[in-house]
């Protein structure tokens, strides 16, 4: 079943409706303006509402096209820019060069003139999160990964060095998908870790049995002998 819900950003008032097949709380819509907003507010400062549920998919686009039209989210104070109805990249049918669009710059430098310094600097705080790319950690013997959004925050919980992060995700290091204190840690946009095999304490007697070194190219390499 499908239902229609509004998104309104709690700064500036301006709000984008949408559909969608399932009510997931984490999904406040993907219209362009409205990804744009949210990356310059915040996903905190966005609340979402379910308008109507329990439709069709048929229903759901001729709800959508009613709400978009009843609440003016095409209007100066929406981020539609379609009047819904049939779902997709819709873009290519918009003229971005002639379309003007006014933003609440007054409800804006009200909002901001309201917060304390402390407010303030949360608030880029939280903006700048938004911004970065999160983290995945995960206990070396276990393949379930946990989100992490703030690393730094999240080092100094579990007593590891922030530097390690960086290490584990750069292929130049020595410590690359290696292991800090029991734990491995990835960047989101890095690939799955696969399964972590200790080699600490792995016996190094036989290694180099019936095999030599010379120099190649300024670096040792084995050969067999």
């Amino acid at each position: 079943m499908y239902s229609i819900y509004k998104t309104t950003n709690t700064i500036t008032g301006k709000f984008y409706v949408g559909k969608q097949h399932k009510d997931y709380d984490y999904y406040l819509g993907s219209g362009k303006l409205l990804r744009k907003a949210i990356d310059k507010h915040g996903k905190d400062n966005f609340t979402k509402t379910i308008l109507e549920d329990r439709l069709t998919a048929k229903q759901a686009s001729i709800r959508e096209q009613y709400w978009i039209a009843k609440t003016g989210a095409l209007g100066n104070q929406g981020y539609n820019m379609h009047p819904g109805g049939i779902g997709g990249d819709n873009s290519k049918h918009i003229d971005y060069a002639n379309r003007k669009i006014k933003y609440n710059t007054k409800g804006m430098k009200q909002y901001w003139d309201s917060l304390s310094q402390e407010q303030r600097t949360n608030l880029h705080r939280r903006q700048a999160m938004a911004r970065s790319k999160g983290w995945y950690v995960s206990k070396v013997n276990s393949t379930k990964e946990t989100y992490v959004q703030n690393i730094a925050e999240w080092c100094d919980k579990h007593g590891i060095d922030k530097s390690m992060p960086t290490g584990l995700n750069n292929p130049n290091s020595r410590l690359f998908q290696k292991q800090t204190k029991g734990w491995r840690i990835r960047r989101s946009d890095m690939p799955k870790l696969k399964l972590y095999v200790n080699n600490q304490h792995k016996s190094t007697v036989n290694i180099g049995k019936g095999k030599t070194w010379r120099l190649k190219d300024g670096k040792r390499v084995w050969i067999t002998v």
